[in-house]
């Protein structure tokens, strides 16, 4: 994707009270580690407190729709970004999973009525995976401003 396809969402900053959770599926683990912390660091760098940042883990994609309704209900979160790495293999297995894990979001999301950053990577290799989450070009970051830009626009609709 072209640069210029990409807000510049790096001038946001964050309100210091906001709580956020990042929800990671643990399937293709060194990715999803790797989004994870450069989503914390552009969530401290734009003003988040690193005790307002709380990291939770579930089985894989699928299993995130669940794993973020429970951080908004018992963390009294205002937003999440979902983690995960889907690979297309030999069946349609990954597709499902895929397409299920972004329906599921989004209907947490609007049931909650506060934002879900969606950073599920759906790829045809591993490698793909990789370039897109490990180094300065990880879409965490972008997954980060994301939800702040969504929380501060949230925030000025009321």
């Amino acid at each position: 994707m072209p640069n210029d396809a990409v807000p510049d969402f790096r001038n946001i900053s964050a309100d210091p009270s906001w709580k956020i959770a990042i929800v990671r599926g643990m399937w293709h683990g060194e990715c999803t580690a790797a989004l994870m912390e450069s989503a914390i660091a552009a969530l401290e760098q734009a003003g988040v407190k690193r005790n307002n940042i709380i990291c939770a883990e579930t089985a894989g994609a699928f299993e995130l729709p669940l794993a973020v309704l429970n951080a908004f209900e018992k963390d009294h979160v205002d937003g999440v970004i979902a983690i995960g790495v889907v690979v297309q293999g030999e069946t349609h297995h990954a597709q499902l999973v895929a397409d299920q894990a972004a329906a599921g979001l989004m209907q947490v999301q609007l049931q909650m009525k506060k934002p879900v950053a969606f950073e599920v990577l759906y790829v045809n290799r591993l490698q793909d995976a990789v370039v897109r989450s490990v180094g300065k070009e990880s879409k965490g970051r972008l997954a980060a401003q994301t939800l702040l830009s969504c929380l501060a626009s949230n925030g000025k609709i009321h």
